[in-house]
């Protein structure tokens, strides 16, 4: 097994070659097998609903076998096949762990019928409920609230120096625009760079492998490269190969990446942590 380099070729054929419990974090992308899917080339499209429900729940099952113990495993699915991806995993006997609200406002849509779509869910589940997990911090709403003294329960609660910790309704704009035209690419589904390294640097470690069964535009394989991790993928579009690869040649060649590799290099891992919530810290509820 090759790492930091993609496998171009079926996907499933990719997985079932790799060794049992090899992965610390999968995330997957795959294809919805809507009609505007036929554009990522051969063995993108299903004719029939069946025939994809069937696909994800092999590929799925390849997932689970790959998971380590303490993995992860999170999958970007759309409003309405997001009940069938948790139903197999749930199935498959993985623990749900939430379902994340990628919300964006910068996107368009074509509904006319029904309100415009301004978010995906990407599903969390893993093998254990203590599975790998650093706590996301975001800036306060209301700094106006911290200068005076908040009292909880009796307590006197201190603001978190990083910020509150974060939920699971996350807002990241889309790559839409001329703000964004250095990072977009000509995949027609990119996901936004800072979306994928929230997923790698909060839910891995240090060193770990990162594996993406359908690598895109790349965006999950620069993030594990940029955040000091392994990451191994497949791709079946050559022309995605191409695209993905020449995001990694310049991710490998930034002096980030130098700095990121000898930080690691003369650094412990870090101690993974379950989700908990810290009573005396009481900062969930504050914006």
């Amino acid at each position: 097994m090759k790492e930091n380099a993609i496998h171009v070729g079926d996907a499933l054929e990719f997985l079932r070659t790799l060794s049992d419990e090899c992965a610390d974090l999968i995330i997957a992308d795959p294809p919805y097998s809507l009609r505007k899917d036929r554009e990522f080339g051969e063995g993108a499209f299903m004719e029939t609903h069946g025939e994809w429900l069937s696909w994800c729940r092999e590929w799925l099952t390849e997932a689970k076998r790959l998971l380590k113990p303490n993995g992860n495993i999170f999958v970007y699915a759309i409003h309405h096949n997001a009940c069938f991806l948790t139903t197999f995993l749930y199935e498959l006997g993985l623990v749900y762990r939430r379902q994340i609200i990628w919300h964006y406002e910068n996107g368009w849509s074509k509904y006319k019928n029904s309100p415009a779509c301004h978010y995906e869910p990407i599903i969390w589940f893993s093998r254990v409920p203590s599975s790998t997990f650093h706590v996301i911090r975001e800036p306060y709403k209301s700094t106006e609230r911290l200068k005076h003294t908040i009292t909880k329960n009796g307590k006197v609660w201190t603001p978190h120096p990083d910020g509150r910790q974060a939920g699971d309704v996350w807002s990241f704009p889309t790559l839409a625009g001329r703000r964004f035209a250095a990072e977009r690419t000509s995949h027609p589904t990119q996901k936004p760079l800072s979306l994928s390294t929230r997923i790698v640097q909060h839910f891995s470690n240090p060193d770990d492998l990162v594996l993406v069964p359908f690598v895109g535009s790349g965006s999950e394989c620069v993030a594990a490269i940029q955040t000091g991790r392994r990451f191994i993928g497949s791709e079946i579009n050559k022309e995605f190969v191409t695209i993905a690869e020449a995001r990694i040649a310049d991710a490998k060649s930034s002096p980030e990446f130098f700095e990121v590799a000898t930080e690691h290099a003369c650094s412990e891992r870090i101690a993974t942590q379950a989700i908990s919530d810290n009573p005396d810290r009481g900062d969930a509820g504050l914006v």
